[in-house]
């Protein structure tokens, strides 16, 4: 959907870990807005409304255990989706939860990945 960008507006709106900036654009009486920030444990959250009552958000959060390091993303539509990432002595390796696979060998031969 393209839209037109004759009016712009930013807001900046004071949250509890610091400032989310949220950009209006629209034409007309049609507007759509997102903002977005990063929370006090480092996990980014963006949520987008439209002046017709429409709004959708997407939430990251981040992990970093012994097993390395996942993160996990989930929106206001039910979707979720993750990579895991790790290092070990054969190189390095991703997972998601689509069940893609990559790792990157200490000579630097890719398997897996696209």
């Amino acid at each position: 959907m393209k839209i037109t960008t004759n009016l712009i507006c930013a807001l900046v709106l004071s949250t509890a870990s610091g400032v989310a900036i949220a950009e209006c654009f629209g034409s007309g009486e049609y507007r759509v807005c997102s903002e977005s920030y990063t929370d006090a444990d480092g996990n980014i959250q963006i949520r987008t409304w439209d002046s017709d009552g429409n709004d959708y958000s997407v939430n990251t959060e981040s992990y970093v255990d012994s097993d390395g390091t996942t993160i996990r993303s989930y929106d206001s539509d039910g979707n979720e989706y993750s990579v895991r990432a790790w290092t070990d002595n054969t190189g390095s390796h991703s997972e998601d939860s689509d069940g893609n696979r990559c790792t990157i060998t200490r000579s630097g031969e890719m398997i897996g990945c696209d």
